[in-house]
């Protein structure tokens, strides 16, 4: 059997998994997992097919759950916690990512109050990571409008021991040795020079799965773009209808390739003329709008873990929005069909590419 699509889609009241057919035009529904309580973000690990859910629950207790069946059952971990004396508690958790090719056991969960978590066996357990933890920096950070969440974990596509963190509000850190040490990363290039806070705010920080160094950021000002071997970030906002928005997607193949969705800094919903993904394939030199089959007019919303492609080849692109609806592009983001709707407020989109 050929590849196909599943997709994992966080709304605020439990966790609701679409498996797509080999076409990808027709989805079958289940759910919700884990509700009524928010999902912030469910991710699949290509390595050995597990399945997590960050369950965010308002009573009882946040917690990480993981599937070995893709997604039929699930199992409880044992949650993220801070050493005993930490001024600190765990809350909830914003993001888990499944390590390097490299590191088969590893996977990361950046929660909140912002702190990186490593485990080792899959995701059954969790220690912190006390290098970021310890920064000096780390008294400045302060909550955004959601929390004060690292919610980023972006892993060089060849070293494993290579990656960034991004926080809201906090900014992006650095590290060139598995996480011993951390250092600021957020001098840019071609940004607005009244405002050397941009980066405190990060929205979400990507790594090219492929390319090695290939990085593209969306913050609360602007959307950001670095090449391999470059230590500052360029500013690549010209050409978008406003330098405000969350969700971000980078094509698996296509090194030059990026996706967005602009929205109103205030108001958090789109712009007229209404939804659109607008997709760079220049390293965000310029932009091109998409919103064929998407409701003309609409001003819908959509959230930091809101956008996803495939691995398939046309590229699937799918995005989640506040009013519960899930749309998919079979064509590499120029067109759109709806792949569900009335699902509660959905916080999160993840595609997993299964082999059938």
């Amino acid at each position: 059997m050929g590849k196909q699509v599943v997709l994992l889609v966080g709304t605020k009241k439990g966790l609701y998994i679409l498996r797509g057919d080999g076409a990808r035009k027709n989805w079958a529904q289940e759910g919700p997992i884990g509700g009524p309580f928010p999902i912030h973000h469910a991710s699949y690990d290509p390595r050995d097919g597990s399945m997590y859910a960050a369950i965010n629950s308002t009573w009882g207790g946040a917690r990480i759950e993981y599937s070995r069946d893709l997604g039929k059952t699930w199992e409880k971990s044992k949650n993220p916690a801070f050493p005993a004396g930490s001024d600190r508690t765990f809350f909830q958790t914003w993001h888990i990512e499944p390590g390097h090719a490299k590191t088969p056991n590893v996977v990361w969960a950046g929660i909140e109050p912002a702190a990186l978590f490593k485990s080792e066996d899959r995701g059954e357990t969790w220690e912190l990571n006390t290098a970021l933890d310890d920064q000096p920096s780390r008294a400045k950070w302060n909550p955004g409008a959601g929390g004060m969440g690292l919610h980023s974990i972006a892993i060089d596509a060849d070293d494993p021991k290579k990656m960034q963190v991004g926080i809201s509000a906090g900014g992006v850190y650095t590290t060139t040795d598995g996480g011993a040490s951390w250092a600021e990363d957020n001098q840019q290039r071609g940004g607005k020079e009244d405002r050397p806070d941009v980066f405190a705010c990060i929205h979400k920080l990507l790594a090219h799965p492929a390319v090695s160094g290939v990085r593209f950021m969306r913050v609360h000002q602007d959307v950001f773009w670095r090449e391999p071997g470059e230590t500052t970030w360029r500013n690549r906002n010209e050409g978008l209808p406003t330098n405000f928005g969350f969700a971000a997607a980078m094509h698996p193949r296509d090194r030059a390739t990026a996706y967005v969705i602009p929205l109103h800094d205030m108001e958090r919903l789109a712009v007229a003329p209404g939804i659109a993904v607008f997709s760079t394939n220049d390293r965000g030199a310029t932009w091109q709008r998409n919103d064929r089959g998407l409701p003309p007019g609409a001003r819908l919303g959509t959230v930091r873990e809101g956008m996803q492609t495939d691995r398939l080849d046309p590229l699937g692109v799918y995005f989640g929005t506040s009013n519960g609806q899930v749309w998919a592009s079979r064509d590499e983001g120029k067109s759109w069909d709806v792949a569900a709707q009335y699902l509660p407020y959905v916080t999160s989109v993840h595609a997993a590419t299964i082999e059938g």
